[in-house]
Protein backbone atom coordinates (compact mmCIF):
# COMPACT_ATOMS: atom_id res chain seq x y z
CA UNK A 1 0.00 0.00 0.00
CA UNK A 2 1.57 3.21 -0.82
CA UNK A 3 2.16 5.69 1.95
CA UNK A 4 3.30 9.03 2.17
CA UNK A 5 4.89 11.61 5.37
CA UNK A 6 4.46 14.90 5.97
CA UNK A 7 7.15 15.15 8.22
CA UNK A 8 9.70 14.34 4.60
CA UNK A 9 10.12 15.74 1.50
CA UNK A 10 7.04 17.92 0.04
CA UNK A 11 3.35 16.08 -0.58
CA UNK A 12 3.87 16.36 -4.29
CA UNK A 13 7.06 15.05 -4.19
CA UNK A 14 6.07 11.87 -2.21
CA UNK A 15 3.06 11.38 -4.33
CA UNK A 16 5.51 11.35 -7.55
CA UNK A 17 7.74 8.84 -5.83
CA UNK A 18 4.87 6.38 -4.67
CA UNK A 19 3.36 6.06 -7.75
CA UNK A 20 6.61 6.24 -9.93
CA UNK A 21 7.54 3.12 -7.52
CA UNK A 22 3.89 1.46 -8.08
CA UNK A 23 4.80 1.66 -11.91
CA UNK A 24 8.66 0.48 -11.43
CA UNK A 25 7.58 -2.51 -9.13
CA UNK A 26 5.25 -3.80 -11.84
CA UNK A 27 2.41 -3.44 -9.35
CA UNK A 28 0.86 -0.82 -11.42
CA UNK A 29 0.45 -2.36 -15.56
CA UNK A 30 1.26 -0.81 -19.07
CA UNK A 31 -1.92 0.47 -19.99
CA UNK A 32 -3.45 0.58 -16.27
CA UNK A 33 -5.71 3.54 -15.80
CA UNK A 34 -4.90 5.60 -13.06
CA UNK A 35 -8.04 6.91 -11.19
CA UNK A 36 -7.69 10.50 -9.22
CA UNK A 37 -10.07 9.57 -6.84
CA UNK A 38 -8.35 6.30 -5.62
CA UNK A 39 -4.97 7.52 -5.33
CA UNK A 40 -6.35 10.69 -3.47
CA UNK A 41 -7.56 8.65 -0.76
CA UNK A 42 -4.69 6.40 -0.76
CA UNK A 43 -2.35 9.05 -0.71
CA UNK A 44 -4.61 11.25 1.35
CA UNK A 45 -3.82 14.27 -0.43
CA UNK A 46 -5.68 16.78 -2.47
CA UNK A 47 -6.73 16.19 -5.92
CA UNK A 48 -4.49 18.95 -7.22
CA UNK A 49 -1.31 17.49 -5.82
CA UNK A 50 -1.92 14.04 -7.91
CA UNK A 51 -2.62 15.60 -11.10
CA UNK A 52 0.66 17.77 -10.60
CA UNK A 53 1.98 14.39 -9.40
CA UNK A 54 1.08 13.06 -12.76
CA UNK A 55 2.30 15.75 -14.73
CA UNK A 56 5.39 15.21 -13.76
CA UNK A 57 5.46 11.40 -14.33
CA UNK A 58 3.72 11.95 -17.68
CA UNK A 59 6.72 14.35 -18.31
CA UNK A 60 9.39 11.54 -17.41
CA UNK A 61 7.42 8.65 -19.88
CA UNK A 62 5.80 7.02 -17.09
CA UNK A 63 2.52 7.48 -17.70
CA UNK A 64 0.50 9.09 -20.55
CA UNK A 65 -2.35 11.77 -19.87
CA UNK A 66 -4.65 11.24 -23.27
CA UNK A 67 -6.95 14.29 -24.68
CA UNK A 68 -10.24 14.51 -22.71
CA UNK A 69 -9.16 11.23 -20.80
CA UNK A 70 -7.77 10.18 -17.23
CA UNK A 71 -3.65 9.62 -16.59
CA UNK A 72 -3.11 5.68 -17.38
CA UNK A 73 0.44 3.86 -17.82
CA UNK A 74 2.71 4.62 -20.66
CA UNK A 75 2.71 1.29 -22.74
CA UNK A 76 6.29 0.62 -24.31
CA UNK A 77 5.89 -0.13 -28.05
CA UNK A 78 8.23 -2.25 -30.10
CA UNK A 79 10.18 0.89 -31.56
CA UNK A 80 9.99 2.04 -27.96
CA UNK A 81 11.67 -0.37 -26.37
CA UNK A 82 14.35 -0.80 -29.23
CA UNK A 83 15.24 2.92 -28.11
CA UNK A 84 15.38 2.34 -24.10
CA UNK A 85 17.52 -0.77 -24.64
CA UNK A 86 20.09 1.13 -27.03
CA UNK A 87 19.82 3.81 -24.48
CA UNK A 88 20.57 1.62 -21.45
CA UNK A 89 23.79 0.05 -23.53
CA UNK A 90 24.85 3.23 -23.79
CA UNK A 91 24.50 4.68 -20.46
CA UNK A 92 25.36 1.74 -18.38
CA UNK A 93 28.70 0.80 -20.20
CA UNK A 94 29.90 3.80 -19.35
CA UNK A 95 28.23 3.14 -15.46
CA UNK A 96 30.29 0.02 -15.36
CA UNK A 97 33.75 1.62 -16.69
CA UNK A 98 33.47 4.77 -14.06
CA UNK A 99 32.48 2.19 -11.47
CA UNK A 100 35.77 0.06 -11.92
CA UNK A 101 38.18 3.35 -12.15
CA UNK A 102 36.70 5.22 -9.22
CA UNK A 103 34.21 2.99 -6.64
CA UNK A 104 36.60 2.85 -3.66
CA UNK A 105 36.66 -0.08 -1.81
CA UNK A 106 34.16 -0.33 0.34
CA UNK A 107 31.70 0.57 -2.58
CA UNK A 108 33.45 -2.05 -4.58
CA UNK A 109 33.44 -4.65 -1.63
CA UNK A 110 28.95 -3.60 -1.32
CA UNK A 111 28.82 -4.37 -5.00
CA UNK A 112 29.63 -8.18 -5.02
CA UNK A 113 27.65 -8.42 -1.89
CA UNK A 114 24.80 -7.43 -3.98
CA UNK A 115 25.41 -9.56 -6.99
CA UNK A 116 25.83 -12.55 -4.08
CA UNK A 117 21.69 -11.51 -3.14
CA UNK A 118 21.10 -11.29 -6.46
CA UNK A 119 22.46 -14.51 -7.61
CA UNK A 120 20.19 -15.94 -4.72
CA UNK A 121 17.39 -14.08 -5.90
CA UNK A 122 17.81 -15.76 -9.36
CA UNK A 123 18.36 -18.89 -8.40
CA UNK A 124 14.90 -18.70 -6.47
CA UNK A 125 13.14 -18.20 -9.53
CA UNK A 126 10.98 -15.50 -7.91
CA UNK A 127 10.47 -12.75 -10.35
CA UNK A 128 9.88 -9.92 -7.70
CA UNK A 129 12.54 -10.74 -5.61
CA UNK A 130 15.03 -10.42 -8.77
CA UNK A 131 13.59 -7.62 -9.63
CA UNK A 132 14.37 -5.89 -5.95
CA UNK A 133 18.06 -7.37 -5.46
CA UNK A 134 18.50 -6.21 -9.31
CA UNK A 135 17.38 -2.46 -8.14
CA UNK A 136 19.65 -2.71 -5.11
CA UNK A 137 22.47 -4.22 -7.32
CA UNK A 138 22.20 -1.05 -9.54
CA UNK A 139 21.84 1.47 -6.99
CA UNK A 140 25.27 0.17 -5.72
CA UNK A 141 27.05 0.47 -9.42
CA UNK A 142 25.38 3.63 -9.73
CA UNK A 143 26.84 4.88 -6.38
CA UNK A 144 30.17 3.37 -7.35
CA UNK A 145 30.61 6.30 -10.87
CA UNK A 146 30.62 9.15 -8.40
CA UNK A 147 28.04 10.65 -11.24
CA UNK A 148 25.08 12.01 -10.09
CA UNK A 149 23.53 12.76 -13.23
CA UNK A 150 23.95 9.47 -14.65
CA UNK A 151 22.35 7.79 -11.80
CA UNK A 152 19.62 9.89 -11.96
CA UNK A 153 19.07 9.43 -15.47
CA UNK A 154 19.52 5.77 -14.81
CA UNK A 155 16.93 5.44 -12.41
CA UNK A 156 14.48 6.73 -14.70
CA UNK A 157 15.38 4.35 -17.31
CA UNK A 158 15.43 1.47 -15.44
CA UNK A 159 11.98 2.64 -14.76
CA UNK A 160 10.61 2.55 -18.19
CA UNK A 161 12.17 -0.53 -18.64
CA UNK A 162 10.59 -2.13 -15.16
CA UNK A 163 8.20 -4.43 -16.98
CA UNK A 164 10.00 -5.53 -20.11
CA UNK A 165 12.81 -6.72 -17.48
CA UNK A 166 10.29 -8.84 -15.88
CA UNK A 167 8.77 -10.72 -18.88
CA UNK A 168 12.83 -10.88 -19.94
CA UNK A 169 13.30 -12.75 -16.63
CA UNK A 170 10.24 -14.83 -17.08
CA UNK A 171 11.43 -15.64 -20.05
CA UNK A 172 12.85 -19.63 -20.01
CA UNK A 173 16.21 -19.98 -18.94
CA UNK A 174 16.93 -16.08 -18.95
CA UNK A 175 17.18 -15.83 -15.65
CA UNK A 176 20.21 -18.57 -14.99
CA UNK A 177 21.81 -16.65 -18.11
CA UNK A 178 21.32 -13.25 -16.35
CA UNK A 179 23.11 -14.44 -13.86
CA UNK A 180 26.12 -16.19 -15.36
CA UNK A 181 26.86 -12.90 -17.49
CA UNK A 182 26.28 -10.76 -14.30
CA UNK A 183 28.90 -12.75 -12.82
CA UNK A 184 31.53 -12.75 -15.21
CA UNK A 185 31.03 -8.89 -15.18
CA UNK A 186 31.98 -8.96 -11.20
CA UNK A 187 34.86 -11.01 -11.90
CA UNK A 188 36.40 -8.68 -14.73
CA UNK A 189 35.58 -5.41 -12.07
CA UNK A 190 37.36 -7.14 -10.02
CA UNK A 191 40.17 -7.77 -12.03
CA UNK A 192 40.48 -4.14 -12.78
CA UNK A 193 39.30 -4.71 -16.67
CA UNK A 194 37.39 -1.99 -17.23
CA UNK A 195 37.02 -2.11 -21.11
CA UNK A 196 36.54 -6.05 -20.71
CA UNK A 197 33.76 -5.18 -18.08
CA UNK A 198 32.25 -2.72 -20.60
CA UNK A 199 32.10 -5.15 -23.44
CA UNK A 200 30.76 -8.08 -21.23
CA UNK A 201 27.70 -5.92 -20.01
CA UNK A 202 26.84 -4.57 -23.52
CA UNK A 203 26.63 -8.42 -24.67
CA UNK A 204 24.41 -8.97 -21.23
CA UNK A 205 22.04 -6.00 -22.20
CA UNK A 206 22.21 -7.63 -25.90
CA UNK A 207 20.83 -10.51 -24.78
CA UNK A 208 18.52 -9.21 -21.94
CA UNK A 209 17.00 -7.21 -25.36
CA UNK A 210 17.13 -10.20 -27.22
CA UNK A 211 14.84 -12.01 -24.93
CA UNK A 212 12.33 -9.08 -23.99
CA UNK A 213 12.09 -7.94 -27.27
CA UNK A 214 10.13 -11.59 -28.52
CA UNK A 215 7.67 -10.36 -30.57
CA UNK A 216 4.60 -11.95 -28.02
CA UNK A 217 6.29 -10.30 -25.15
CA UNK A 218 6.14 -6.23 -26.59
CA UNK A 219 2.13 -4.94 -26.54
CA UNK A 220 1.56 -3.06 -29.47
Amino acid sequence: MMQISRMAAPVRAQAVEAIREEIISGRMLPGQKLSERELCEELDVSRNTIREACRQLEAEGFIEIPPHKGPMVTIITDQDAKDLYEFREALECFAVELFVDKADSETRTALFMAGEVLFAAHNSGDIREMILAKNHFYDVLYRGTGNRILAGQAKLLHGRLAGLRARSLSRGSRPDKSRDEIKEVLAAIQAGDSSGAAGLWRQHIRNAAATALTEDLIPS
